[in-house]
């Protein structure tokens, strides 16, 4: 990747602040090192050309291929919503820079046509939170099933220089966005089809009707009951054969 190719926004990730590495295991854990050492604070990027150890929800492992992938994290403050907030702008990144209409499935993957194209991990380092985005760019197959790249799906080669650009141009303006669940509610994979959630206590089936302000999922039970759970309380939704609940 051409770091000097890549700009990042007006006020937060300025030039300065971006950290390029050829390879690392994880840029998550390189940049919760860095914050633990003093040396990076809010507003730092963290890209690694190659990620052989990186890591998502349930301490799921994802790798990506020199050069084929964006894998980086970002080192912001602790405010609401940030899953919902990067989730966003990946989808408008795509949207603007490949044409590619993404949505959000619910609680942290971004999907093209049901294929995962990225996966987004925010975990917390002391006062701030550290944002993990990993995007299939250049891929031209994938080892895991329900899963695709930009490339992929137009056809052709995509600029990660630019594509990481618009992202963070898009993301420093989400950050300041209010009610930015209106914006992430038209970009929802689920909205009216009937899931499963797997919870501590057992699975739940029911029709997903909305998400809450707080970024809580709310469905519709076989009971016929509106019920809410926050994205640490379910483990996986899945997209069933079983029509909507009435």
């Amino acid at each position: 990747m051409d770091v000097d190719r890549v700009y990042g926004g007006n006020e937060l990730f300025t030039k300065e602040k971006f950290l390029f590495y050829e390879r690392l295991p994880s840029t998550q854990d390189r940049a919760k090192e860095l914050i633990k050492s003093g040396v990076v604070k809010k507003g730092y990027a963290i890209v690694a050309d190659e990620q052989y150890r990186g890591r998502g929800r349930f301490s799921r492992m994802w790798s990506s291929r020199k050069g084929k992938s964006l894998t980086f994290s970002l080192v912001v403050e602790k405010i609401p919503l940030l899953s919902m907030g990067t989730a966003l702008s990946v989808v408008e990144a795509l949207r603007d820079e490949c044409g590619l209409w993404a949505e959000i499935e619910w609680p942290n993957d971004i999907v093209v046509s049901g294929q995962k194209i990225c996966g987004i991990l925010v975990e917390m380092q002391r006062q701030l939170a550290v944002i993990g985005v990993g995007v299939n760019v250049n891929e031209t197959a994938l080892p895991f099933d329900n899963a695709t790249s930009i490339r992929m799906e137009t056809g052709k080669p995509a600029d990660r220089e630019s594509i990481l650009s618009a992202f963070l141009s898009i993301f420093e303006g989400n950050l300041k966005k209010e009610n930015i669940m209106d914006s992430v509610r038209e970009h929802l994979s689920f909205m009216n089809r009937y899931v499963e959630i797997e919870t501590e206590n057992g699975k739940v089936r029911g029709e997903f009707i909305n998400l809450g302000d707080d970024g809580e999922i709310i469905i519709r039970t076989e009971s016929g009951t509106a019920t809410s759970f926050l994205p640490g309380e379910a483990k996986r939704v899945h997209k069933l054969d079983a029509p909507a609940c009435r």
